[in-house]
């Protein structure tokens, strides 16, 4: 473990949208189709994989900066713990979630990664529990058997990249992690390699290449200790260096680099050189070797007819990555007025070459119009391309002598690594500027470009920010035969008037900075908003005027898991309010069990709109969440309403999420995404104040934190909020629309501008059951029953689980219908009366169940045993039970007086029976078990 850095005692350089993004590269080779796709990708470290090159490397991928094993920066080794404590992970990867296993001890290293991560899937112990090597390796085992239970074909990252190997089944079969799944008991009991499907993961072209500083650092140094190895004050010295002394720097780093990466492919248009005078030649540079570099060719013989050399050309390249560079030097002590004729001649070819791979590297950043790149070979026309280090290159060979024609002066080299950045904006406007010229989009006469090269000036007229503003092209008549012939003009002029803030006068205006706009365009493919570009690339001039909602309706969204007080916050917010304005609550039919409808939203706003025509004032919205939705689903609802008419109409205000740390069991990691960044700008925490220095409420805070690190916190015990500060900031009109949300969104949720972000689903899927029944419960037996939830929760798979009750039932010793609730995980009971009304026995009572692998029939079973049963008589017993208790009887002694015939029952007075006779006695037997479970139970309560 080396390379980390820390900055007051925090990691430094961990940026969120560069971690989701190398995750959904990582995911995208999963939703490639066909049947050798794997279910998942999986990644073990350290030994319990054996050091696998490949699972390292997409750990280096993922966790940048964390695994970098980066020997000359011994100084910021971390020393808490070892090597094999950071390398105790374990990550399997699939299209929608992520399974993580990890330690105590480097949980706090990777939750900064990790933390904004969809659906993902945590298995960690806690400090206490990791002191028991034993259970903490049991809890690893299990751990990694959970995780591939519902999978059928694994994929193994088994290769570097470069260091390709064959996959081989026997060899990762003595994997310790492999080894250990076969175990019996916490184990899966069979060879991991016979129960999964398990391909090598060698195809990594989708993996896109990401810089690292490292990379950067180590190849700046190279270039800069390069004349540190040259004695320039000793012109002797220069005359008599070979270039094997010269390119002796170079060749190490490269060699050392290809070793400690297991490299074999040493190709000759990537290898590091230095060579002199006319000894660079197309010839030369050809059949060079730098393994085998010259020690003849000096400074001193290499020019023209064995005189020295002028210049020398030279070439660094990064083993470990897609860098190179190419330069060619001057062997001169004088500048430009008194050159020789040979070294002006070399120097203006040179300035001419450095010019052109310039331009070009502009030219294809605004047309993409190039085919290829070096380092791998791969058509700039594929999507892959765009992540790539490209390197433009101009190499003039053998320039001859023209002035003494003594022969060839050799050549000039010059070459650059660089990044594109590009953004597809989706807009309506017609024109578009760069800085070599202007883009314009004519409805008649299509698509031309006014390049700089043939324009003479431009002029611009902007009277004032209310005028229509003009822009005046004057262009040299070797433009017209680029123009459209109506257009042709006999003053060579163009006008194009800009309309007071449009899109068009704002695009004039408007300046980049590339370094936002590439952590933009490295997410992906996906458009942004051109009202946005004001908001995510702030400048003077293409600042949006802050706007009035007008008449829009301010949406505020409260969202949480069931138990965490969402509705009681909603209530108050009410309650508090209502003497402000108008308030309107959506949430979904609660007798209803149903997941999130977008469709239905979408209806309910259509209707709202229209019920709300006529006088009266703006009334203010507040959206509920139902369940376990994920709140990304309900915003896309709102935003993006298939009626554009109603959509204009909307505006979200804020978005705040309830969270009580009491009511979170570990298996519902996954769904701190209702509190991600960009989304939800306030968190509430509903649990008591009392528990707020217990250790879990802590660890919830710190999760929370990490995911969302600039959302603000609020304290309100049950959802009462006490301070008008914090009720201003849930109920607020433009949080949701602060640029740096509206940043976050774009980096984190891709798509999401035009509703196309899917928030998918993990493996763990909880569901809802409705059981409706008339009969009243008796009050002790549902207590007792409800507490007896908890210690009935079971580990993974979970199934079987309840984790919430709620619903509206009637007790026996009232006629009053209440409301219960509980919570299984924090053992909380509500039982609260509903507004007195007539007196009506008949309304349906019901229940909803939370869970996991909920079944109708068992929660049936669970709710009878909390109602008084009925006395059994033989003619109130149904057919199934009679049939159920002569199955299990039917071989009992018969009672004195009857006898068996072989076919029925008859009695002393010969009438036959098809079933047992003791079947009435059976009946009173179990009438009387039901009588003993009401008696338990009221002495339990």
């Amino acid at each position: 473990m080396a390379g980390i850095r820390r900055v007051n005692g925090k990691l430094s350089g961990i940026n969120p949208a560069v971690s989701c993004c190398r995750l959904c590269q990582v995911q995208s080779l999963l939703c490639e189709g066909g049947t050798a796709t794997p279910d998942g990708i999986l990644c073990s470290l350290g030994i319990d994989s054996r050091y696998n090159e490949g699972c390292t490397e997409l750990a280096k991928y993922l966790f940048y900066g964390l695994y970098g094993r980066n020997q000359l920066n011994l100084e910021h080794v971390l020393e808490e713990f070892p090597d094999e404590m950071l390398d105790d992970v374990i990550l399997l990867i699939k299209a929608e979630c992520v399974h993580l296993y990890c330690n105590p001890m480097n949980y706090s290293y990777l939750l900064p990664y990790v933390s904004h991560w969809r659906n993902l899937h945590l298995y960690c112990m806690t400090k206490a529990e990791y002191e028991d090597e034993e259970a903490a390796e049991e809890f690893k085992i299990s751990s990694f058997v959970t995780m591939v239970q519902d999978c059928y074909r694994i994929g193994v990252p088994y290769s570097s990249q470069g260091h390709i190997q064959r996959f081989d089944m026997f060899m990762m079969e003595k994997w310790p992690l492999i080894q250990a799944f076969a175990l019996e008991g916490i184990g899966g009991g069979s060879f991991f390699t016979m129960k999964y499907k398990v391909p090598s993961s060698k195809n990594k072209k989708n993996l896109k290449y990401f810089l690292s500083s490292e990379d950067l650092v180590n190849f700046e140094k190279q270039w800069s200790g390069f004349f540190s190895s040259m004695d320039l004050e000793s012109h002797l010295s220069i005359l008599e260096l070979s270039e094997a002394q010269a390119g002796e720097a170079f060749r190490t780093y490269y060699s050392h680099g290809l070793i400690s990466s297991n490299i074999t492919d040493k190709s000759k248009s990537q290898q590091p050189f230095v060579l002199f005078g006319k000894h660079s030649s197309s010839e030369d540079l050809e059949s060079y070797s730098f393994n085998f570099p010259s020690e003849s060719h000096q400074v001193r013989n290499t020019g023209p007819l064995g005189s020295a050399a002028r210049h020398m050309i030279l070439q660094c390249v990064a083993p470990k990555g897609p860098l190179a560079c190419s330069r060619t030097y001057f062997f001169e002590t004088t500048h430009t007025p008194y050159l020789g004729e040979v070294l002006l001649l070399l120097s203006q070819i040179y300035s001419a070459a450095v010019q052109a791979v310039l331009s070009g590297i502009k030219c294809y950043s605004c047309t993409s119009t190039c085919f290829i790149f070096v380092f791998r070979i791969i058509p700039l026309t594929d999507e892959e391309s765009r992540y790539a280090v490209k390197t433009a290159s101009m190499t003039v060979h053998d320039i001859p002598d023209l002035q003494w024609d003594r022969g060839d002066l050799g050549s000039v080299v010059f070459s650059e690594s660089f990044l594109e950045s590009s953004i597809n904006i989706q807009q309506k406007g017609k024109i578009i500027f760069f800085s070599e010229g202007l883009l314009f989009i004519h409805s008649q006469y299509g698509t031309f470009t006014l390049s700089k090269d043939h324009i003479s000036t431009i002029k611009f007229y902007d009277p004032d920010s209310s005028a229509v503003s003009s822009l005046l092209v004057e262009y040299e008549s070797s433009m017209l035969p680029h123009l459209p012939y109506p257009l042709h003009s006999a003053d060579h002029c163009l006008v194009f008037a800009l309309q007071p803030r449009s899109k068009s006068h704002r695009a004039f205006y408007s300046k980049v900075r590339f370094r936002q706009h590439f952590a933009l365009s490295s997410i992906g493919q996906e458009p942004i908003l051109y009202d946005h570009l004001g908001v995510l690339f702030p400048s003077a001039e293409l600042r949006n005027p802050v706007s009035s909602q007008g008449d829009k309706v301010v949406i505020t969204i409260i969202t949480g898991l069931p138990g965490s007080h969402k509705k009681r916050l909603c209530n108050f917010l009410v309650q508090l309010n209502k003497e402000h304005g108008r308030w309107v609550v959506y949430e979904p039919d609660p007798d209803s069990c149903d997941s999130f409808s977008a469709s239905h939203l979408q209806q309910y706003l259509s209707s709202f709109l229209e019920s709300q025509r006529g006088p009266g004032g703006k009334p203010r919205l507040l959206v509920l969440s139902p369940g376990y939705t994920d709140v990304l689903d309900v915003v896309q609802a709102v935003l993006f309403h298939p009626d554009p008419v109603v959509q204009a109409c909307f505006t979200i205000g804020a978005v705040t999420a309830c969270v009580d740390p009491l009511f979170l069991s570990e298996f519902i990691f996954p769904f701190c995404a209702s509190c991600m960044s960009g989304i939800v700008s306030t968190v509430v925490f509903t649990g008591l104040t009392a528990e707020q220095k217990r250790p879990l409420v802590q660890h919830v805070h710190q999760l929370v934190r990490s995911a969302n690190p600039t959302a603000a916190f609020i304290l309100a015990e049950k959802g009462a909020v006490t301070r008008n500060e914090d009720v201003n900031l849930i109920l607020s009109d433009s949080s949701f629309n602060e640029p740096q949300m509206l940043r976050a969104r774009y980096v984190l949720y891709p798509g999401w501008c035009k509703g196309r972000f899917c928030s998918g689903s993990g493996s763990l899927v909880l569901t809802q059951q409705r059981v409706a029944f008339k009969r009243p419960l008796e009050r002790p037996l549902f207590v007792t029953r409800c507490k007896a939830l908890k210690s009935s929760l079971r580990p993974s798979p979970f199934r079987g689980n309840v984790y919430n009750v709620w619903g509206k039932v009637r007790f026996s010793d009232s006629d009053q219908l209440m409301e219960v609730s509980y919570n299984t995980v924090s053992g909380t009971l509500s039982i609260v009366p509903l507004t007195p009304g007539p007196k009506d026995t008949t309304t349906p009572c019901f229940l909803i169940f939370d869970g996991v692998g909920l079944t109708e029939d068992g929660l049936k079973d669970w709710l009878r045993l909390c109602a008084k049963q009925p006395k059994k008589t033989k003619s109130t017993l149904s057919p199934q039970e009679i049939k159920s208790i002569h199955m299990t009887r039917h071989l009992d002694p018969l009672p004195p007086g009857f006898f068996y015939n072989g076919y029925q029952y008859v009695d002393i007075f010969g009438e036959k029976m098809n079933f047992h006779p003791c079947i009435l006695f059976q009946a009173i037997l179990t009438n009387c078990l039901y009588v003993y479970q009401n008696e338990q139970a009221n002495r339990n309560h």
